[in-house]
C-alpha cells in the first residue's frame, strides 16, 4: 500500500466512524496518521478541530498534536490563526476552548494571537482556567508592547491583577539597565496589585 493510499484510507476510516459513537477508534485512527508525512494530514487535522460534531476528547487530541508538530513558517502562521479563533468562540466543550487557549503559547509570533489572548484575558465572566491558560500563553510571548499593554490593563483585574503586575515587574527587571523604566514598564507597576 502506497503512502497516498494509506493517507486517503485512514482519513476515510475516520470519517466512516459516528462522531459519538466511537472516541477510541478515532483516537487510534489519529495515532495511524500521525505516523505519516503527508500535507493532506494537517488539512484534515485542521478540519477535525473545526468541527463542533467531533467528540471533545478527539479535539483536545489534535489541538496538542498541533502543538507538538514541527510546521513549515506558513502552515505555524496558518494554524495558529485558526487556534486563536478557536479561542473565541464560545462552545459546549469548553475543554477545547481552555486547551486551545494553552496552545496558542506556540502561536504568539502569529499575527492576531495576542489579539485573541487579550479579548479572552479582559473577559472578566469567563472561566478563571481559561483565563489563566490565555495568560501563559501571553507570558510565553514575553516584553514587546503588545504584551506589556495588555498586563499594564491587566493590573487592575480582581484575579489576574496580581500575576499581571509580578510578571511586568520581572520583564522589566530582566531588561538591561539603559532599558528599564519604560514608562510602559512602569504604569503596570504603579498602583497596580503586583
Amino acid at each position: 500500500m502506497t503512502k497516498v493510499d494509506s493517507v486517503g484510507q485512514l482519513i476515510l476510516a475516520f470519517r466512516a466512524v459516528e462522531p459519538r459513537s466511537d472516541t477510541a477508534r478515532k483516537l487510534d485512527l489519529l495515532l495511524d496518521l500521525d505516523r505519516i508525512d503527508d500535507p493532506r494530514v494537517l488539512s484534515f487535522l485542521l478540519g477535525v478541530l473545526r468541527d463542533d460534531g467531533e467528540p471533545e476528547r478527539v479535539r483536545v487530541e489534535v489541538l496538542s498534536r498541533l502543538r507538538d508538530a514541527p510546521l513549515p513558517d506558513r502552515e505555524h502562521r496558518r494554524v495558529g490563526r485558526m487556534i486563536g479563533r478557536l479561542t473565541l468562540v464560545e462552545s459546549s466543550q469548553m475543554e477545547v476552548r481552555m486547551q486551545a487557549a494553552l496552545v496558542l503559547g506556540k502561536f504568539v509570533d502569529v499575527e492576531g494571537v495576542v489579539d485573541a489572548l487579550g479579548v479572552v484575558l479582559m473577559d472578566e465572566a469567563a472561566p478563571p482556567e481559561l483565563r489563566y491558560n490565555a495568560f501563559t500563553s501571553l507570558y510565553l510571548r514575553g516584553p514587546t508592547v503588545d504584551t506589556v499593554e495588555l498586563l499594564s490593563t491587566l493590573t487592575s483585574d480582581e484575579t489576574l491583577g496580581p500575576c499581571a503586575g509580578h510578571l511586568l515587574r520581572a520583564w522589566d527587571a530582566m531588561l538591561p539597565p539603559a532599558c528599564r523604566g519604560f514608562p510602559s514598564l512602569q504604569s503596570g507597576t504603579e498602583g497596580g496589585r503586583g
